[in-house]
């Protein structure tokens, strides 16, 4: 859309004291005081009289559980989406551009959570037979190994959300880390099995990889990609293909194997990778494959079956905005060739036969799930947030972030031109994401300009994040080459979340960083 296409969404302005024209982001007093209130937490539960007996006032506790909240309108209207803002706790003062870190629990998941925990503090042996007798639609059962079962129910969900071939591939963990640590530590590594991955890889990866080859003598190959770096629209598909090819077909000692692990989208720059062709061209060379998606649950209308991967592992807490302590684990269990996988989970070996755990006799959703004390309320919030995805749509939610991101990227562009890592894309083509990366400033590619551009751009996100409306954002290094392991290049991360940023959103933190930008005196593009 154009420039001028967005002016009638322009929220009013006032003047601030620095003379800078700013948009009146404020609660009302009497909300401010309603929410904030004036005691400390501990004082507001305890006090005298309609208490408990205990020192608490009733009242506090959650009333039960909620279904997502029913969002009605044209969702190709701003006014739709402004409803859904609603269902968040984020205040009219607060502008959340950094899901890309963590997101935003939706209210009605909030309270969902409190009453899990409620009514397992109350009754931690039934508290799920409990919950499903008295909200039987919205915490229903399903069926496990041990009988009924509300993870079971949740697994489940997840499954056909993101098109599983079975329920049993599904385990609910708690990040992305997590999970790729579980893939590791599962998978029977042996001297000159091979690793193929890329430059631009997060330590949820680069860890596990550089412990395999510590530990077990796997080959690691590192794909350098900043050999097509920055992504601009010239840059296709294949392009990305041949990167993989060489290394991919290269001969590997009798009896190793072979895997390519690499991010759906990569953290620095909010490139997504063409993941079902990596998988297919990483089949044809007899490799299994691990996929890092810590962005793609809640952006991304992810396919575990049209990924074709064996492996996927994310987070709940970012883009699904699940709470912390949640993600996915999707290990593959139906088809031919499956990899192998003996569970991850060494307190399983007190309760599987070995010959079992070798062959494959167990699902995942069982026995990879059971690894101590889950944190069952959290993973059943998570699920909750999912399900009010469900009910927008997750195509919408991708579609909508990345035309807020294109509407910033084009933004960006025009005011500095050549400085954005990854150029607009539309929705569904390949490598476009809801996250933005850019570096305005003059030596962005010269190492003698890497600690002043650090510090500038450091300075710039604390000085949103310090102003009324706050604006979080945040910066990232960027490393150019696997050769220069010290590179240290840095730049600007902006996430557009469909479900709770606008267009009237990315304005104002445009304006905001132009003028936080000129601020520092450093030379811009």
């Amino acid at each position: 859309m154009t420039e001028d296409h967005r002016n009638d969404r322009k929220p009013q302005s006032t003047q601030a004291p620095d003379g800078v024209d700013r948009r009146a982001f404020m609660k009302g007093v009497a909300t401010a005081t309603a929410v904030g209130g004036l005691l400390g937490p501990g004082a507001a539960l305890a006090g005298n009289g309609n208490g408990n007996g205990n020192g608490q006032k009733q009242g506090w506790l959650p009333k039960g559980l909620q279904a997502p909240p029913s969002i009605n309108g044209n969702q190709s209207g701003e006014a739709y989406w402004a409803k859904v803002r609603k269902a968040f706790e984020l205040g009219n003062d607060y502008i959340h551009m950094n899901t890309g870190t963590t997101g935003s629990l939706p209210a009605f998941a909030l309270g969902n959570l409190g009453t899990y925990n409620l009514y397992k503090s109350q009754d931690p042996k039934d508290w799920e037979d409990n919950l499903n007798t008295d909200y039987p639609d919205l915490f229903p059962l399903g069926q496990s190994l041990f009988g009924q079962s509300a993870l079971a129910a949740r697994q489940q969900q997840v499954a056909a959300a993101y098109n599983a071939g079975d329920p049993s591939e599904v385990v609910l963990s708690y990040n992305t880390t997590d999970g790729c640590n579980l893939i590791f530590a599962g998978t029977p590594w042996q001297p000159g099995d091979r690793i193929v991955t890329t430059s631009f890889e997060h330590p949820a990866l680069t860890g596990p990889m550089a412990w395999a080859a510590a530990s077990r003598g796997v080959e690691v190959v590192t794909i350098d990609m900043g050999q097509i770096s920055p992504f601009t629209a010239g840059i296709t598909v294949q392009d990305v293909l041949d990167l993989f090819e060489p290394a991919l077909a290269a001969p590997l000692p009798a009896g190793a194997k072979q895997y390519l692990a690499i991010s759906d989208i990569f953290y620095k720059n909010g490139l997504r990778l063409p993941v079902e062709d990596l998988c297919a061209l990483a089949r044809a060379h007899g490799a299994y494959s691990i996929v890092d998606t810590a962005h793609g649950f809640g952006m991304l209308p992810i396919d575990f079956q049209s990924y074709g991967a064996d492996f996927v592992s994310g987070a709940g807490h970012k883009w699904l905005c699940g709470g912390p302590g949640t993600g996915i684990l999707y290990i593959r269990n139906t088809g031919g060739n499956l990899p192998p996988f003996d569970l991850g989970n060494f307190f399983l070996y007190a309760f599987l036969a070995p010959g079992d755990i070798a062959n494959r006799q167990y699902d995942p959703s069982t026995w990879v799930q059971l690894r101590g004390e889950n944190n069952r309320p959290a993973l059943y919030a998570m699920t909750d947030a999912l399900a009010f995805w469900e009910q927008i749509g997750i195509d919408a939610i991708y579609q909508r972030g990345v035309e807020l991101g294109n509407y910033l990227k084009h933004k960006i562009d025009a005011q500095w031109p050549g400085s954005l890592w990854v150029e607009p894309r539309p929705a569904y083509s390949p490598f476009a994401t809801a996250l933005t990366s850019f570096n305005p400033f003059v030596g962005r590619d010269d190492a003698a300009s890497y600690g002043d551009l650090r510090a500038a751009i450091s300075s710039v996100a604390d000085a949103l994040a310090a102003e009324d409306p706050k604006v979080y954002i945040r910066f990232v290094t960027w490393p150019s080459s696997t050769a220069a392991s010290s590179d240290d290049r840095v730049g600007f991360r902006v996430s557009t979340h469909g479900v709770y940023n606008s267009y009237d959103e990315v304005d104002y933190v445009f304006d905001r960083l132009v003028y936080a930008v000129q601020q520092t005196g450093l030379p811009t593009i």
